[in-house]
């Protein structure tokens, strides 16, 4: 939740995405002493499709790295509880027969 924040302040223009001005305003308020070049390495590393843009998907992998086998496990369950039909996709159907909000 944290992180979601963080990124919310440092999407200057609402993009819901993080330029690389927005990214470099960002290393600089935390006052990380990279330079320009460094910066630039550093923004490429993010942006993992190469759109010029970091979404926040690109941001968490980048804060957090990837899922290790423990989490990544995990996940793969709860999914398989969840689609209830085995087609690999979640919808609403497959969240209403398993999950309740009361």
């Amino acid at each position: 939740m944290g992180l979601g924040r963080l990124f919310k302040i440092f999407d200057d223009d609402y993009s819901k995405n993080l330029s690389h001005p927005e990214f470099k305003k960002a290393i600089t308020d935390f006052r990380v002493n990279f330079s320009d070049k460094e910066i630039d390495s550093l923004f490429k590393v993010f942006d993992g499709d190469n759109s010029g843009q970091i979404d926040y998907e690109e941001f968490l992998r980048g804060v957090r790295g990837e899922m290790n086998d423990f989490r990544r496990n995990i996940a793969l369950k709860a999914f398989k509880i969840m689609d209830k039909n085995g087609g690999g996709t979640i919808d609403i159907s497959d969240i209403r027969g398993v999950y309740n909000a009361k």
